[in-house]
This record gives C-alpha cells, sequence and structure tokens, in this order.
C-alpha cells in the first residue's frame, strides 16, 4: 500500500511542478512566442487527453475479481480521482493555449495597424 501513495504522490508531484514550470515560462512578448507557447500548452493537452484513456484502459481491462472486498472501493475511487485531474488539468491547459492564441492575434494586429501608420518615407510630419 505504502508504493501506490508513494507513487501518488510522485505524480501529483510531477503535474504540479509541470504546471508551476510552464506557468513560469508563459511570459511572451511577441505574436511567435505567443502562438509557440499555445502550442506548449495544446501539446501538454494531448499528453493530459493520453493519460485519461490510459487511466480509462486501466479500468476497463482489470478483472473483476479485483474490484472486490474492501481495496476494490478505494481503487475505483482512486482512478477515478486520477481521471478527474487530468480532464482538469486539460482544460486549464487549453484555456491557457486559447488566452496565448488571442494574445498572439492582438498583438499580430497591432503590428499590421502600427506599421500602417508609419509614415511614407518621401512626406514630411
Amino acid at each position: 500500500m505504502k508504493t501506490a501513495t508513494q507513487k501518488s504522490f510522485v505524480l501529483i508531484s510531477l503535474i504540479v511542478l509541470l504546471v508551476f514550470g510552464v506557468s513560469t515560462n508563459s511570459f511572451a512578448t511577441s505574436a511567435d512566442e505567443h502562438e509557440a507557447l499555445a502550442t506548449q500548452f495544446e501539446n501538454l493537452a494531448k499528453e493530459m487527453q493520453a493519460k485519461i484513456e490510459e487511466q480509462k484502459d486501466i479500468v476497463n481491462h482489470k478483472p473483476r475479481t479485483s474490484y472486490l472486498g474492501r481495496n476494490g472501493h478505494k481503487i475505483k475511487k482512486h482512478i477515478a480521482f486520477k481521471i478527474h485531474k487530468y480532464e482538469k488539468a486539460a482544460a486549464e491547459y487549453l484555456e491557457q493555449a486559447a488566452h496565448h492564441h488571442a494574445m498572439a492575434g492582438e498583438q499580430a494586429e497591432n503590428h499590421a495597424v502600427a506599421n500602417q501608420n508609419l509614415p511614407n518615407s518621401g512626406s514630411s510630419l
């Protein structure tokens, strides 16, 4: 039982570190950087979806006898908890990706407007 608890702690710790590491790197100054961050968040969301599918496969391929007794209920609750955490992380990553896509579009639009407002080389102000 100790090893399952340790594995859960390690898994949760990795997710927290991953989220913290991504959030500290999410300072972008250009549209290209925002697009790169959006892609990074989309990839993280895909990884979370893969982990969700992995947990669902574990549930579907586990023998029915493993859900009997006192530990069976704990196993089901633990897997449901992990799936919920992965779904929440995936949703947050998709929100971040949408935010960075919007920021990239806004910066690209601002850049285009700024270029239109530049004076011609032959005219005087």
